[in-house]
């Protein structure tokens, strides 16, 4: 061999040489066999539920360079797309994303030294302040951070060629990701821990057959034990002793199901504990036209930042020992007057033949009783005791009393049921259709003498222990321990009192 091709050998495996050390995206790290699977996957939706630390996150970082530095993988991954020219790339928050950026993305997996300034793998990180915003490579391609608070507003006038979400998302920012993909016939990438309960996700992840979401999704569920060894064969710093020291250390079962083994699990403390969707949710039936009909409805301002309206419709059979939640709405994303409410909540009632024996209202909207009687309607305030409406719920879901028609208007509610949990602040919980739900059961005359296996709870056998729990539940901060308004505490604390002999 001349000295000239030495000479071009030795710069081609010097070339060589330097990409792998200064592209730590694709060099830098060695792959689990799960996660190549995961960074090689070219599905249009990509869900990875895995335990904590076990490198989700990291892998989908890759992945995002990678994309946006490979040229050659356009055409194929973007048939009908010249150029992809931008990722969104989601994280609860603008400050967690400036954090990750800078402790993971840039020290990590950028490409690095002379490659930072390179035609294709170069990139620079543009900062609003003092918060990441953008990182835009030479490639053509912007990465645009953003956070699940934003208004899907916001995201209206984008067209992503790839989405990627980083952690458990508020469930109603989906479907409008999802349509912000239709134009590029993008890529949507999520990789989670499940630590909110949402039935969205749930559905996703631990159903099979009819309720299962995204069926034709690229789908994981990761454990720590998957992390053993990565994909040459050698050992990993995961080992079974320090696995074990984890399992040691979580609060709960459920907690070693989740942040272990990548499950979609729920800690204790259900609000509604005794719903069962295999015993509580049918298929619609016909109702008989003598069941009467007892209405719910809970105003709210609607919107993303603030509570739905929702309205739920119950009918029970004659003698009140059974009871079907047939008909409501939760108007997500939608803002909504009272007028609105009371005009909807109208034509619905139209369509009955069934008798109706009220309609309920949270009578802290103090003018929708006046919209409504000037409409034609009278409506009757709402038991609002949370310690009676959960109880009949609970009492009669457990008795094979209670049942709500699996449509898709009523997943909403179901969601709500599910994932409910006692120790949430009220000003942060989701259970707007719960509360509608719960006003059309409250003031129903009940029929629980059938029941002969154990008493009814009643509302005096609570403690004050658990009137303090919930206290804090409904108007208490965790996070700054700030009391919310005056007026709602005296009435919480009114209507609690009410039901107790303290």
């Amino acid at each position: 061999m001349d000295i000239s091709k030495r000479v071009e050998k030795a710069k081609l495996l010097e070339e060589k040489l330097k990409l792998k050390k200064n592209l730590p995206h694709l060099y830098g790290y060695k792959f689990y066999p799960w996660a190549r699977n995961f960074f090689e996957s070219t599905n249009k939706i990509n869900a990875l539920c895995a335990g904590n630390q076990i490198s989700k996150s990291s892998t989908q970082i890759r992945k995002v360079v990678y994309w946006a530095t490979s040229p050659h993988l356009w055409p194929k991954l973007w048939p009908h797309m010249k150029h992809p020219r931008l990722f969104l790339y989601f994280y609860p928050s603008s400050y967690l994303a400036t954090i990750e950026f800078e402790n993971k993305w840039a020290p990590e997996f950028l490409p690095r030294q002379e490659l930072k300034d390179h035609p294709i793998y170069g990139w620079r990180a543009e900062y609003r302040a003092k918060f990441i915003q953008t990182l835009k490579f030479n490639s053509g391609v912007t990465v645009a951070f953003k956070t699940y608070s934003q208004d899907v507003q916001d995201l209206q006038a984008s067209t992503p060629a790839a989405v990627f979400i980083d952690e458990e998302p508020d469930d109603s920012l989906i479907p409008e990701i999802q349509a912000r993909l239709f134009a590029s016939d993008g890529y949507l990438h999520l990789a989670m821990t499940p630590t909110l309960g949402q039935e969205f996700f749930r559905e996703v992840f631990e159903e099979k057959g009819q309720r299962e979401r995204w069926k034709d999704a690229f789908k994981q569920q990761v454990s720590m034990y998957d992390c053993l060894k990565y994909e040459d064969g050698t050992n990993s710093f995961w080992t079974h002793e320090r696995i074990q020291k984890i399992i040691n250390s979580c609060k709960s079962e459920a907690e070693v199901k989740r942040r272990v083994f990548g499950r979609f699990v729920l800690d204790s403390g259900l609000k509604y504990a005794a719903f069962n969707p295999e015993t509580n949710i049918i298929s619609p039936v016909q109702i008989p036209v003598d069941w009467p009909v007892f209405i719910g409805v809970d105003s709210g301002s609607g919107g993303r930042f603030s509570h739905p309206s929702a309205y739920c419709f119950t009918a029970f059979r004659p003698d009140f020992r059974l009871a079907y939640v047939f008909k409501g709405r939760r108007f997500d994303g939608i803002v909504t007057t009272n007028s609105d409410l009371v005009q909807v909540v109208m034509e619905e009632k139209r369509e009955l033949k069934n008798p109706v024996y009220g309609v309920f209202y949270d009578y802290s909207a103090t003018d929708i009783r006046q919209i409504a009687y000037d409409m034609g309607e009278t409506w009757i305030p709402a038991e609002k005791s949370h310690l009676i409406g959960e109880q009949f719920i609970n009492v009669s879901m457990k008795n094979d009393m209670f049942k709500i028609f699996d449509t898709e208007e009523l997943q909403p509610l179901v969601a709500e049921l599910k994932s409910l949990k006692i120790s949430t602040p009220k000003n942060q919980a989701h259970d707007d259709f719960c509360d509608a739900m719960r006003y059309s059961i409250s003031k129903a005359p009940w029929d629980f003498s059938g029941i002969s296996s154990q008493p009814i709870a009643t509302p005096q056998q609570r403690t004050l222990t658990e009137l303090e729990e919930r206290r804090k539940a409904f108007f208490i901060d965790e996070t700054d321990q700030v009391m919310q308004n005056l007026e709602q505490e005296f009435e919480m604390w009114n209507e609690l009192l009410d039901q107790t002999g303290y």
